[in-house]
């Protein structure tokens, strides 16, 4: 164990000291709080194997040590001699230090005190006499924690990046699968279909084909789902002057617009079944027909068409021509959901944060743990427009720098009204909350306002059966 140096920085009676451990290089500084020397020796020596010790008696200093050194794991005490109680320390350190955890010891256990520190962010709270094993242990998993969240903080902090291509943003390994099928297929003119839950940047994959394409038209988009379907014929192919009753000019039509170009069709499975035939036969001759003209309008057209529907089962029950299916499907590319690719939710979230804070002309620096923690474990049926949305939505209601509140879409935990010793309190709560969710622990989660990962490390503590 490194030998630690005792600095007295003023008379007994008012004591802040640090614990200076040398040989310590790259470790990690943790904070240890407490106005009782003997129990500040004997924390600071329980864990001083674990990184740089900095301790200090006054919840006062704590702010400004927190503020100076950014430890990454603080421990205190509940109970300062201060106006600065754990409970504060806890606050700032979630402001300041956001990727750090904090551990509360108590010697005054209580219900209200132990839900609070729960509901506030502690990553765990321990009771006076501590259990040594227990500390190192819940100190490890902690450091851990930080290790991991301060790789997804670099990622954030990389996001303009390797995490960014062509205005997509992914760190995942389904991401960069899709990056690689893009950047493989764009130089060719092959068709190209893409599938995807709505929200996931079906529109963002076709830009990005022809803006690495070699062709020098234009890209025309056209939502084959947001047009009537008397309508979508003409946008489509165009039509001659007097080729029906209000044709007064000639229009011309999606395809020749997007000549040497890329036509993107949206939502393909809902064209109808007429059209598609006109379309498939488009595709195969290279020529258009405008309605009411005498003769074919040759064109160089790219097709590329997205669906957030299964075609093949349209297919089975006759809404989708299998011939055209075939056709439009040489090359795949297929988006996976925000839910299956979790690791991409904290770059989003930066490059959000980021256009929001151009939008409404202020610093917004992150979200808390508790936003991130619920992020994480949403399963975000609307995929990346529905994270964007709740982005901006929660940036209305909050005026800080860390964005602190839940949308309105994420349910916020009740209150729990409890009875027993501390440690039967949580086990009890947990319990409730695991019943009220039917066993469900990424919702029992979010009812108590913790994290999911804590949540697996009480239930293993407590040994609770699911």
């Amino acid at each position: 164990m490194p030998f630690c140096h005792i600095l007295s920085k003023t008379k007994l009676d008012q004591i802040e000291i640090k614990l200076i451990f040398e040989n310590m290089e790259n470790t990690h500084k943790i904070l240890i709080v407490d106005d009782e020397l003997v129990e500040l020796e004997t924390l600071c020596d329980v864990v001083s194997s674990s990184g740089e010790i900095i301790a200090s008696s006054s919840g006062i200093e704590a702010l400004d040590i927190i503020q100076s050194e950014k430890p990454a794991l603080v421990i205190t005490d509940l109970v300062l001699k201060d106006e600065i109680d754990g409970l504060k320390i806890l606050d700032f350190a979630r402001e300041k230090i956001p990727d750090s955890s904090v551990i509360l010891v108590t010697g005054h256990a209580s219900v209200e005190t132990a839900l609070k520190a729960m509901k506030s962010g502690a990553y765990d709270y321990l009771v006076k006499p501590v259990d040594i094993r227990r500390l190192r242990a819940v100190v490890d998993k902690a450091l851990e924690l930080y290790r991991i969240a301060r790789e997804r903080t670099r990622l954030l902090e990389a996001v303009d990046g390797e995490t960014q291509f062509q205005g997509m943003v992914g760190v995942s390994s389904s991401m960069y699968r899709v990056f690689k099928k893009i950047g493989a297929v764009a130089p060719t003119d092959s068709t190209v279909l893409i599938l995807g839950e709505s929200g996931t940047g079906k529109e963002l994959v076709a830009e990005a084909i022809h803006n690495l394409s070699n062709r020098k038209g234009k890209l025309v988009k056209i939502n084959c789902s947001a047009i009537p379907e008397n309508l979508l014929e003409s946008e489509l192919f165009g039509y001659e002057k007097g080729a029906f009753t209000g044709a007064s000019r000639k229009k011309q039509g999606k395809f020749e617009l997007a000549n040497n170009g890329t036509l993107f069709l949206d939502e393909i499975g809902d064209m109808p079944l007429q059209l598609q035939a006109k379309l498939l036969r488009t595709i195969e001759s290279g020529e258009v027909e405008p309605l009411g003209a005498e003769q074919p309008i040759k064109i160089d057209v790219r097709i590329v068409t997205a669906t957030n529907q299964n075609l093949e089962e349209l297919m089975n029950r006759g809404k989708f021509r299998n011939d055209l299916y075939y056709r439009l499907r040489v090359f795949l590319i297929e988006i996976p959901p925000l839910r299956e690719r979790t690791e991409d939710i904290p770059p989003l979230i930066s490059y959000f944060l980021r256009k929001l804070s151009a939008k409404f002309g202020r610093d917004i620096k992150g979200i808390s743990p508790k936003v991130l923690n619920a992020f994480l474990s949403y399963s975000w049926q609307g995929n990346i427009r529905q994270l964007r949305n709740a982005l901006e939505e929660i940036a209305i209601l909050s005026q800080s720098g860390i964005l602190d509140e839940l949308p309105s879409f994420i349910e916020q935990p009740d209150k729990i009204q409890l009875d027993g010793t501390m440690e039967q309190l949580e086990k009890q709560a947990i319990e409730n909350a695991l019943k009220k969710t039917g066993g469900n622990k990424t919702k029992a989660a979010k009812f108590l306002d913790i994290g999911l990962r804590t949540l697996y490390r009480k239930i293993e503590k407590y040994e609770i059966e699911i």
